[in-house]
């Protein structure tokens, strides 16, 4: 056996024979450095009789196991983790057979500088041809066509993965694997028979189906049994058949609430219905109870999202978000109201509280729980993230209707330009190009973007 060792320089030694430690002498620790860096900064802690085999060695920072990349046998070399904020550096030495020979906790601590880091996951472009297609394998070999909508899942097996429309109206579902680092194609458009799918959602209640919402170009009331709007896939066929869920006109998303109740909207007029409430006996089908409309005699791609509570559902279209609250015992959505955004739908990019702020074609939002919120003990302590398309930025709504820019549009050259790729510094650094889809990982607290106009998903982390 070898394992790479870390020179009294901190450079790499090479290959070196593995060697235990020795149990007539003591494991003694003298000392750490360096004393504070970002994440992935390389620490050595000094002493004595570490022995160099690193399966028998622990490091763990702020509580968080740190990767351990060699020992010397008298320094011990670790990668500093992600969230190891609080500083407490721990070394453990098990003997042979595994069991703990020494455990030491260094008097003083490791100052994490952290900062908000955008950095790509996935995704390339041929840059010969300055283009990419449906490309499946590994993190580095996989290829996005135009990456437009994501879901964020765990699947039986405890594998964390992220759903992706690839393209809007969906060439394919692509399915990516964060555990395994692998992306894969679920199913293409020609196999599942959809029209031009717009969004995609779990069932509240489950999370063992997920629906296909379908523009499938039936905007008449009159025509809304031709074809299916909505479509389903189930968990134990591994989400790869599809099949019709509802007819109606063309939509562009869906909500399932905690009791099961879904609504769906509408191109014509903005309309709200309720899913599957009045049966129309010639077709023998069941159709949408039509509800309100978003913004009264206007059309346009309107997306909707569920408060993790159900307390209310976003709505994001007309360049605004609209708020719209739910009656738990009605099952059904109360007419929307603007929350932020223009009132004339106009577009623009500003900062500011309600009214005042300006979005540019607003796309998929998340709703994310705000520690501060809990412990102030709010009534609602969920901050909506939103991928703000044209304007290729993520914005932060509060409940309060706050409006802020979290990623994207940093490092603005002399050509005024805000969209491209730049990985760094979450705003003064990074950039986006049309981000359109957004999905978080609550257990890490890392967001993925799909970053359209790049052909890459992205994330969103303290680093």
């Amino acid at each position: 056996m070898a394992i790479i060792g870390c020179s009294d320089e901190g450079g790499y030694e090479g290959p070196k024979k593995v060697e235990a430690t020795d149990p007539s002498k003591p494991i003694t620790f003298t000392d750490f450095f360096p004393k504070e860096g970002s994440v992935r900064t390389l620490i050595f802690c000094e002493g004595s009789n570490f022995g160099t085999d690193i399966s028998k060695i622990e490091v763990i920072i702020g509580g968080v196991p740190a990767p351990v990349i060699g020992s010397s046998g008298t320094r011990i070399c670790a990668m500093v983790p992600r969230r190891s904020e609080r500083g407490d550096v721990m070394v453990r030495i098990m003997d042979q057979s595994g069991r703990l020979q020494k455990e030491y906790t260094f008097d003083e601590k490791f100052t994490l500088n952290s900062a908000l880091q955008v950095n790509t996951l996935t995704g390339k472009i041929d840059p010969q041809t300055n283009s990419s297609s449906i490309v499946n394998g590994t993190f580095e070999e996989a290829e996005f066509q135009n990456p437009w909508w994501l879901e964020f899942d765990v699947d039986e097996e405890g594998n964390k993965i992220i759903y992706c429309i690839d393209e809007e109206n969906l060439a394919a579902l692509r399915k990516i694997n964060l555990t395994t680092r692998e992306v894969s194609t679920v199913f293409m458009k020609g196999q599942a028979g959809v029209h031009q799918v717009k969004s995609m959602l779990f069932d509240t209640p489950t999370r063992d189906t997920l629906f296909l919402v379908d523009d499938n170009g039936r905007g008449n009331w009159n025509d809304r049994h031709q074809m299916p709007n909505m479509f389903y896939a189930l968990r134990s066929e591994g989400f790869r058949k599809v099949y019709p869920y509802l007819y109606g006109q063309c939509s562009y998303s869906a909500v399932s609430m905690q009791d099961g109740t879904i609504f769906y909207n509408t191109w014509q007029t903005s309309m709200v219905y309720k899913a599957r409430q009045i049966y129309d006996a010639p077709s023998g089908m069941w159709d949408g109870k039509a509800l309100f409309s978003v913004k009264s005699n206007s059309n346009d791609h309107v997306f909707m999202f569920r408060h993790p509570e159900d307390l209310y559902v976003y709505m994001t279209g007309f360049n605004g978000i609209y708020r719209c609250a739910y009656d738990r015992e009605k099952k059904e959505l109360v007419s929307s109201v603007l929350h932020v955004g223009d009132i004339g739908g106009g577009s623009g990019y500003v900062d500011a509280p309600g009214t005042s702020a300006r979005f540019n074609r607003p796309r998929q939002g998340v709703f994310v729980k705000n520690k501060e919120y809990v412990a102030q003990g709010k009534e609602d302590v969920y901050d909506f993230y939103v991928c703000d398309h044209h304007n290729h930025a993520i914005r932060k709504i509060t409940p309060d209707g706050e409006v802020s820019t979290f990623a994207g549009r940093g490092s603005v050259g002399i050509d005024g330009k805000v969209e491209g790729w730049i990985d760094g510094d979450a705003r003064a650094t990074a950039r986006f190009w049309d981000p359109t889809g957004i999905c978080y990982d609550e257990e890490e607290e890392v967001f993925y973007v799909a970053d359209r106009s790049n052909k890459r998903i992205r994330t969103i982390s303290v680093e």
